[in-house]
């Protein structure tokens, strides 16, 4: 039987049907005579998948390429009829396709570490920095321009479950409560950027936990304590009312204040929850886990194509970082598939080089050298 290459079986693992599909639902072909959204979108995932970040490169690649690109499906490309497709082939195309791989990985992803109901989803968001004189449209201040990435990372598999790209002069508290919504019972695990009391009693009402830090300036009224173990660094577990006009005017309830020292690095952590039923190591232990989100910011800057654009308008912007966060997801699925404990930046690296070859991926991951999924960076509590 003949082999596919490693590009054919990344990317077979989006159906073409459903992916046609998504073409007619969003008339993406329509009036279309050159370059069809399947190959608009096979030259974007190529480029993030070998780290080609010119449009002459990509077409250079395809022409060599012409039989095995004509196989999977995908015409030849040219620069002036790719720029074109980057202005029009609609973004929402892209969303469908990110949500789809998105419910397949999450089919395929690991249990979480926290036998916790619900999901466990860390928030934050991450500046994606761009040029103020080829995208005056991004300019955040006088000098810089940027877009802001928010995303919130389920816990099991590190699998982005909400993504927003928004301007970059839009705070994170109002991007989260304007663009997200959580399902009951979901814990979310969030730093000091999202205080905002209005916004917990709303996650509250809303039957949605939060674990966070808490701000040093609030007043509060203590009701109950619980035992700690000190010597473990967990100075004091307490149920508390916080003062003040603007917690009265949110009418936030009761809340628990868990202090913690950090045993190595010796900085004291104050964290805010309104989770009362689990213990005070499983409450610090979460928000140690909100790791996981810098870590999702860190390994797609540095292993994905979203500093140099392949475009200079929004909606190009905009498609490029679907096609990366796509990129993303088909990694981790094949990497949930094979159950590999090799890193998503070590699988990356080794596709980039060896997408030409004819060899199942079952083989190469095997053949990597095994390492942790989190390479050295530990996750530590931060302090920010």
């Amino acid at each position: 039987m003949k082999q596919s290459t490693v590009f054919s079986q990344v990317i077979k693992l989006i159906p073409r049907t459903y992916f046609e599909a998504a073409v007619r639902r969003h008339k993406g072909d329509r009036g279309i005579r050159q370059l069809n959204c399947w190959t608009w979108f096979g030259a974007l995932l190529f480029g993030q998948l070998t780290g080609h970040d010119s449009i002459r490169s990509i077409e250079r690649v395809f022409a060599y390429s012409e039989k095995h690109m004509k196989s999977l499906g995908l015409s030849s490309i040219r620069k002036s009829t790719f720029a074109d497709a980057n202005q029009k082939r609609p973004l929402a195309l892209l969303e469908d396709v990110f949500f789809y791989l998105l419910t397949q990985a999450k089919l395929k992803a690991p249990i979480s570490g926290f036998k916790i109901q619900g999901q466990l989803l860390a928030l934050d968001a991450s500046v994606i920095d761009l040029s103020l004189k080829l995208m005056p449209w991004a300019r955040f201040r006088s000098n810089e321009a940027c877009l802001k990435l928010h995303t919130a990372i389920d816990l099991a598999g590190d699998l982005p479950e909400i993504v927003v790209i928004g301007p970059g002069t839009v705070q994170d508290m109002k991007m989260a409560r304007q663009r997200m919504s959580f399902k009951p019972e979901t814990t979310i695990i969030f730093d000091k950027g999202y205080s905002n009391y209005s916004w917990y009693q709303s996650l509250i009402e809303e039957k949605v936990f939060f674990v966070t830090r808490m701000k040093t300036y609030p007043k509060f009224k203590v009701v109950s304590s619980r035992k700690t173990n000190r010597s473990k660094g967990y100075l004091c577990d307490q149920e508390i009312y916080i003062k003040g006009k603007t917690a009265g005017k949110s009418r936030l309830g009761k809340l628990r204040r868990i202090s913690y020292r950090d045993p190595e690095t010796k900085k004291k952590l104050v964290f805010l929850t309104n989770r009362f039923d689990l213990n005070t190591e499983t409450i610090c232990a979460l928000y140690k886990a909100r790791w996981s989100v810098e870590l999702f910011f860190k390994t797609i800057k540095q292993n994905l194509k979203i500093k140099k654009f392949l475009g200079t308008t929004p909606h190009a912007v905009h498609a490029q970082i679907w096609v990366a966060l796509i990129a993303y997801l088909l990694i981790q699925i094949i990497r949930f598939g094979n159950r590999t404990h090799i890193s998503v930046p070590a699988t990356m690296a080794i596709l980039s080089v060896l997408i030409f070859s004819k060899m199942p991926l079952t083989i190469l991951l095997g053949q990597l050298p095994r390492g942790n999924n989190n390479s050295n960076d530990s996750p530590k509590i931060q302090s920010n």
